[in-house]
């Protein structure tokens, strides 16, 4: 099994196991390119402070869903105390004008709540991340609707929504400083992805979980919002679509999951990508080196004019 230098004490790290994520035995840190069992506020604990470029995920909607392990039916208040102790964390892992993509429902028909609502009250107004956009992901899946409330009478007549929203937060700096080298978006994409209505049809694989995310929905906000070499980190990472995009895009990827189940069909669906003709290894990045390239006052000190005195 290969050995590898850790990106934080630059130590060789060697692998338990094929199974087991590498933790670097000086200072305990995770390494990148893993798929991680766990609880994700302690694995995050062992992600080092200012290190995430890019976060991405989509929460259990507290809506009763049948995932593997997790109970989906927490008081709503609870819900949210323990989804915003995950948001201070993820501010806490991003670099100064990291982004932070929260894929979310709309409001229930079902002891309806605002939960997109709620979310982005408290990640902007206790978490202190600032809200950028938000994007319309239309999925359509009207087709074997059912729940119409009352039928063809406006007593109680229900709207069910065919769409969710992705919610998209920075770090501090609306700006991400990376070498423009490393910006791999197309023109074409560009022009395609800032049109905040995106029609993304659901995965039709789901691999044993009930609400994967499609594989194009993730590549539009990784190529938009990342460089080359960029860290992505999806804490509740399911089945592995975001480590899995990021991975193809030549990103490195932290993958978080409490369900041992999912996380080995994210290591399945990781080790096949690797295999295709057009894998293409993210290079080698490092604390150090993200800091440098992200930290204003650093870049700052290496860029400043030389400026004459006044008196010359």
């Amino acid at each position: 099994m290969d050995t590898r230098v850790c990106w934080q004490c630059e130590q060789v790290v060697s692998p338990v196991s094929e199974d087991t994520f590498l933790a670097c035995p000086q200072c305990g840190v995770i390494q990148l390119d893993q798929v991680i069992a766990g609880d994700c506020l302690e694995v995050m604990k062992r992600i080092p402070n200012e290190s995430v470029h890019f976060a991405v995920t989509s929460p259990p909607y507290n809506l009763g869903v049948g995932y593997d392990i997790y109970d989906d039916t927490r008081a709503y208040e609870e819900y949210l105390s323990w989804l915003e102790k995950v948001w201070l964390e993820t501010k806490r892992v991003l670099v100064p004008g990291g982004r932070f993509a929260l894929n979310v429902a709309p409001t229930s028909i079902k002891n309806f709540r605002p939960i997109h609502y709620d979310m982005a009250r408290s990640i902007t107004e206790n978490v202190g991340l600032t809200m950028r956009t938000e994007i319309l992901w239309y999925k359509q899946t009207m087709k074997k609707r059912t729940a119409w409330g009352s039928w063809k009478s406006p007593r109680n007549p229900h709207i069910l929504p065919s769409w969710e929203y992705v919610l998209v937060f920075s770090k501090g700096s609306w700006r991400l400083h990376g070498d423009t080298e490393q910006a791999d978006i197309t023109k074409e994409e560009f022009m395609r992805f800032s049109d905040g209505f995106w029609y993304i049809p659901p995965a039709s694989q789901r691999n044993g979980h009930p609400s994967p995310f499609p594989e194009e929905l993730i590549y539009r906000l990784v190529k938009f919002y990342t460089y080359r070499g960029n860290i992505v980190l999806d804490m509740f990472g399911g089945t592995g679509t975001a480590a899995l995009v990021a991975s193809r895009t030549g990103r490195h990827y932290l993958h978080i999951d409490i369900s041992e189940e999912y996380c080995a069909t994210a290591r399945r669906r990781l080790l096949a990508a690797e295999q295709l003709p057009l894998y293409e290894k993210p290079p080698v990045v490092s604390i150090k080196r993200i800091r440098e390239a992200t930290t204003p006052t650093y870049r700052q000190r290496r860029t400043r004019p030389k400026v004459e005195s006044r008196h010359s």
